[in-house]
């Protein structure tokens, strides 16, 4: 039972979480490269290309959404679709994955001190700081679901 919720919880919480990338990384891109470019930088062609490149991680997050949004609608309207626990802790790891993969690759910058001059970004304040945070949670709400789909 405990496995069967933990299941639904974390996809809600993964559908509602790539939903907001998707809306601030594809909607928001000018906002989002300037958490990523300094001011200093910003009228160089690099800012330009980067408020281009920004829906393109909007639109990874967009299916990982629309992926969650699908399963949890089979969870919620108890379609016979996934209901092995092999089966969803597969689907949980893999959401897992995505989630870890944007936590990991931001540790080595802010390990390394964050922004030098121009460049990087700071991990470890403002809009980044919350992403960090919450990609990390997200990363253990679906790695527990998943074990919990192997135990129970």
């Amino acid at each position: 039972m405990i496995a069967n919720y933990a299941y639904g919880f974390a996809l809600l919480a993964s559908a509602l979480w790539f939903a907001a990338a998707f809306r601030y990384f594809s909607f928001q891109n000018a906002a989002a490269a300037k958490v990523l470019i300094p001011k200093s930088a910003r009228s160089s062609p690099l800012f330009a290309t980067m408020t281009a490149f920004t829906p393109f991680l909007g639109g990874m997050n967009g299916a990982f959404a629309l992926l969650s949004l699908l399963l949890f609608g089979f969870w919620v309207a108890d379609v016979s679709m996934f209901v092995q626990p092999f089966e969803r802790g597969v689907l949980l790891l893999a959401l897992t994955a995505a989630h870890f993969t944007q936590l990991a690759f931001n540790i080595p910058i802010w390990r390394n001190g964050e922004r030098r001059g121009e460049a990087y970004w700071f991990v470890m304040s403002g809009p980044m700081l919350f992403i960090f945070v919450m990609d990390a949670v997200q990363t253990g709400i679906n790695l527990l679901a998943a074990i919990l789909q192997y135990l129970f």
